[in-house]
């Protein structure tokens, strides 16, 4: 979330119809964080690894996304509607991703 929030901020202030530089590593740090974020769901419930790594990687998605639709009609700026359920399908499955090879990895914290 922290990632999230510098992105938006840089956004916010940089001139222009430019993109701030710092959003893209912000992008992939928001998209690792949704990746362990399901890891650690499949390390701590293997029972569901999948369904449940879907769905924290869906919330953290929606909570981000959330935070750039609220800074985008603050700002007065466009929101891209088409482009949210793409991106929050991105979020389940990384979460799911996790969430299995979580579940996989030796030393698990449950049986």
């Amino acid at each position: 979330l922290p990632a999230a929030l510098v992105a938006q901020v840089a956004d916010a202030v940089t001139s222009g119809d430019r993109t701030a530089p710092i959003a893209y590593p912000c992008a992939v740090l928001v998209l690792l964080a949704t990746l362990g974020g399901g890891w650690t769901v499949g390390r701590t419930r293997p029972d569901r690894p999948g369904w449940l790594g879907a769905l924290a990687g869906l919330l953290a998605i929606a909570v981000v996304q959330l935070l750039g639709v609220l800074r985008a009609v603050a700002a007065g700026d466009h929101v891209a509607w088409a482009s949210i359920p793409f991106v929050l399908v991105i979020g389940a499955s990384l979460g799911a991703t996790g969430a299995v090879v979580g579940r996989r990895w030796p030393g698990r914290t449950r049986p």
